[in-house]
């Protein structure tokens, strides 16, 4: 039985098939690029660090052989699901009842755009989860959409509030009734936009610091300095 998972599902990371918010300043070929460097950073992350069981559940369902290349090279392991489901948050809802199926007791669903999160974030979720009672951990961004979601039991419900323009207030009025422990954690800075983004290259990058366990979104980050001195 596997006691702790880390959940995240991705578009395939090639041009054009992941978000384009980014674009511009970057262009499609640089948004592919920065969305594989936090996909890899984040699966690595989870095996290597974390000790954790990373899921990766991708999206479209016919994209395996694309993500086997991407993680050929890998030197961990991991789990390569399909993504079902034609919303997110379906995708998320029933990728969250397959991992708990295959008898996970801890579950933590990441989104992509968090994968920078501090490990002392990751850790207090997993803490919080270690209660014998049942538990629900929700995080919020800086403009309150959700970017962790900890779990004990499958309460898939929870991820509704993804369809909602303030997701982390809906998912604290779906969670409340649940005969649950619900806690919060701290608010964190996703790169979802290009201030956000820019936020995330001008604390780093400009002051030539590298971003902790983070090699190629820091790599990925440093190339932009080459190609543009700035975005």
């Amino acid at each position: 039985m596997i006691d702790r998972s880390l959940l995240v599902i991705s578009r395939v990371p090639v041009s054009k098939e992941v978000r384009t918010d980014l674009v511009p300043p970057l262009t499609h070929e640089e948004a592919a690029e920065f969305h594989a460097s936090l996909l890899y950073d984040i699966v690595e992350r989870a095996a290597n660090e974390f000790h954790l069981q990373p899921y990766v559940y991708f999206d479209p369902a016919d994209s395996r052989a694309d993500f086997e290349r991407f993680f050929r090279h890998a030197g961990f392991e991991y789990k390569l699901k399909p993504a079902i489901g034609s919303k997110l948050s379906t995708k998320i809802a029933n990728a969250v009842e397959n991992v708990f199926s295959d008898g996970v007791r801890k579950v933590v669903y990441l989104d992509i755009d968090a994968a920078l999160v501090s490990p002392q974030t990751v850790k207090r979720a997993y803490e919080l989860l270690s209660f014998d009672d049942d538990v629900v951990v929700l995080a919020p961004d800086q403009i309150d959409q959700l970017y962790l979601v900890g779990l004990k039991r499958p309460h898939v419900e929870v991820f509704d509030a993804l369809n909602a323009k303030d997701q982390f207030e809906v998912a604290m009025k779906i969670s409340s009734p649940l005969s649950a422990m619900m806690f919060t954690l701290d608010r964190f800075h996703c790169a979802r936009d290009v201030s956000s983004l820019r936020k995330l290259y001008n604390s780093f990058v400009q002051n030539g610091q590298m971003i902790e366990h983070a090699p190629r979104t820091t790599s990925f980050l440093n190339g932009l300095k080459e190609r543009h001195g700035s975005i």
